[in-house]
């Protein structure tokens, strides 16, 4: 004969292991339907964005683009979306800051005259789901504008630095925009969150020789290949009449020089010098632009 034995009577302990590994299989069970529900997601969208490739006219591209961000949308909008990686989805940037705080996704759909639309979003673990919407009406001085998540003026990023200085964290990204068929672009911009939670673009944090700007913005030829990354390189430090090397975490790109004297100024004809590297180095709360750096091969 069995006896059963009242739960009052029960170790405390004993009960409490109970509930855990109750707990456990039900969090596990809801955690494997829903990775099944999002491949399946996943499997769609990524059908949806290969289509937009093999299109041949813009508008049908754009219309194709159109569909596939409201789908992707809607998939960021559920349960569980922010940690979930989407990462077959080829084509798509797709980058996640280091505090596990915000998610930037964004994609390029190009266009025949050589230029390209751009979409993405901003995801914020306590914020929701922000739409980046491409400006077709950006000020002149975009370029050193705060501007909105929905004033946007589009890339793609494929790095992102999360930032830290007196108590303030914000996102320093890479990113690249293919112009027009005459130039690309290369950027360097800060997201940061206001403060009711809502992402924007730029931050007067950049010194540069021509004083503080909040975004950089680096224009050269269309077929030239110029660098653009955070990298662990040397930094020469003067002392006195000798010189120190130390390592430190830099956003290094190429002195970029016309390609006759007779272009300067008309940055489309910019192309690499290829012997000088230029940098900027995070310090006191700035990126502070340094001059002629040593770039070797990244030891991380």
């Amino acid at each position: 004969m069995i006896k059963i034995i009242p739960v009052a009577q029960i170790n405390e302990r004993v009960l409490l292991c109970l509930l855990l590994i109750l707990a456990m299989s039900v969090n596990t069970n809801v955690a494997a339907q829903d990775t099944i529900a999002f491949h399946s997601l996943e499997d769609t969208l990524s059908r949806i964005f290969n289509k937009i490739y093999k299109l041949k006219d813009d508008s049908s591209r754009i219309v194709a683009s159109t569909v596939f961000f409201e789908k992707f949308k809607s998939a960021l909008s559920l349960q569980s979306a922010f940690n979930y990686p989407f990462d077959s989805l080829t084509g798509i940037s797709r980058m996640r800051s280091d505090d596990g705080k915000i998610r930037v996704i964004t994609w390029n759909v190009p266009l025949n005259n050589g230029s390209s639309r751009y979409q993405g979003f901003v995801a914020v673990k306590e914020g929701g789901i922000f739409e980046l919407k491409e400006s077709s009406a950006l000020p002149a001085d975009w370029n050193n504008k705060i501007l909105p998540s929905d004033s946007w003026y589009g890339a793609v990023y494929y790095k992102l630095i999360t930032t830290r200085y007196n108590k303030e964290t914000f996102y320093t990204l890479l990113g690249w925009d293919g112009n027009n068929e005459s130039s690309n672009i290369k950027v360097i911009d800060i997201i940061s969150l206001n403060e009711h939670g809502i992402p924007c673009f730029g931050k007067p944090i950049f010194k540069t020789r021509e004083g503080i700007r909040n975004r950089i913005v680096i224009e050269y030829a269309e077929k030239a290949s110029v660098l653009l990354r955070y990298d662990y390189q040397s930094l020469m430090i003067p002392r006195g009449k000798k010189v120190k090397y130390k390592k430190v975490w830099l956003i290094v790109t190429d002195r970029l020089i016309p390609m006759t004297p007779a272009m300067e100024g008309l940055r489309k004809y910019y192309v690499p010098s290829g012997d000088t590297y230029d940098a900027f180095l995070f310090d006191k709360g700035f990126w502070t632009f340094v001059e002629d750096i040593m770039v070797g091969n990244s030891s991380h």
